[in-house]
């Protein structure tokens, strides 16, 4: 369990809140959308000097020894901030799987890096919620070789190194791979709300036995998948409460027929919805948080019931806080049309509503719970 208690993480909230309204305005962003990385290399030092990149990471390999609580909080505050650096593939996936399964020469040489700035990873695995064929892993003499194809890799352009998660001998396995190795293809592009990604092919590609991380099974998988999952949600969250915060401002302010248009009965009711559907999607997430920190039998079904009612929060509010702003909603130039793109891929990410919800019903029906599902 992490050693941070609540105090610690209001303050770490504060501190980015701070960043972000002080040196991450609407200007400095517009920047950073056009630029050709597609995120910020000195917020990424300055993440690393407030102390940002190592919180999750233990402190004998440079960091603060926090958990999954606290990436939560700095989650949060990168959808509330619409922060466009690379957050969840090099802090949640790829340290986790680093902490999680990786060798002690892996990790002495990749957390510290990670947690200091000086490297940036990616994840690439399987679509859950889609049935993808798997990379394939095929043990040769002195390592193993590599081939497949992997879709929307996040900030694989930027990546010192891309964690893989191949098929091998049968089973799950993850590889730390090089993206510059023979036969190795990135096609790069831009997903809906301008993060960069990437389509990974593998072409027999060759990696050593020490590229791969021992602990990487399937056990590991999960829990990694539920972080990211849960990591999801809080951005989300935080993405779902400043779209609130945008709309209401913008129904006190905006006039029709000598009145603010907030007066209006059925806008009311539209905003009291969204309100319910954030506080909703806060109260399950960091209850399935909580659970997860400690390891509790129920964090799987919590995990799914998360992310299904932060997607479908997700979606109406999105959509909602679009059409209460009219035509104004969708400009380049206004925040409100960034933060439903945000909250569109968010809502995909992990799996959608439906895909949890299928996943509850069928542990329901056969009489699975917490426990066992």
């Amino acid at each position: 369990m992490s050693a941070f208690t609540q105090e610690d993480r209001s303050l770490l909230a504060d501190s980015i809140n701070r960043f972000v309204a002080d040196a991450y305005g609407p200007e400095r962003r517009a920047a950073i959308l056009t630029s050709d990385e597609g995120f910020g290399r000195a917020e990424w030092a300055t993440y690393a000097e407030l102390g940002w990149l190592g919180i999750a990471i233990a402190e004998a390999h440079g960091g603060s020894g926090g958990g999954l609580a606290e990436l939560a909080v700095l989650m949060r505050a990168a959808g509330h901030g619409l922060l466009m650096e690379p957050l969840l593939p090099t802090l949640v996936q790829a340290a986790g799987a680093l902490a999680g399964g990786g060798s002690a020469a892996q990790q002495a040489e990749w957390l510290p890096a990670i947690a200091e700035g000086r490297a940036i990873l990616a994840f690439a695995q399987d679509n859950a919620a889609q049935d993808e064929a798997p990379v394939i892993a095929e043990a040769t003499g002195d390592g193993y070789r590599l081939s497949g194809r992997r879709g929307f890799v996040l900030y694989g352009a930027a990546a010192d190194r891309i964690i893989v998660k191949a098929e091998r001998a049968g089973q799950p396995a993850l590889f730390l791979l090089s993206p510059t190795a023979p036969g190795v293809t990135l096609a790069h592009a831009r997903s809906i709300d301008d993060r960069p990604v990437s389509d990974l092919t593998l072409d027999r590609v060759q990696v050593a036995e020490a590229d791969r991380l021992p602990g990487g099974d399937a056990a590991l998988l999960e829990r990694l998948n539920q972080m990211a999952a849960l990591a999801v949600c809080a951005e989300a969250v935080g993405a779902m409460q400043a779209a609130n915060r945008l709309t209401l401002d913008y129904l006190k302010t905006r006039t029709q027929f000598g009145t603010s248009i907030g007066n209006f009965q059925v806008l009311q009711h539209r905003m009291v919805d969204m309100t319910l559907a954030a506080q909703e999607a806060a109260a399950i997430t960091w209850a399935a948080i909580g659970a997860a920190s400690i390891g509790a039998a129920e964090t799987l079904v919590l995990t799914a019931a998360a992310k299904a009612r932060s997607a479908a929060a997700a979606r109406l509010i999105g959509e909602q806080s679009i059409q209460l702003h009219g035509g104004i909603g969708m400009t380049e130039e206004y925040v409100i049309g960034h933060y439903y793109r945000r909250l569109m891929l968010l809502e995909t990410l992990f799996g959608g509503a439906g895909w949890h919800l299928d996943r509850l019903g069928g542990w329901t029906a056969a009489g699975i719970d917490g426990e066992k599902a």
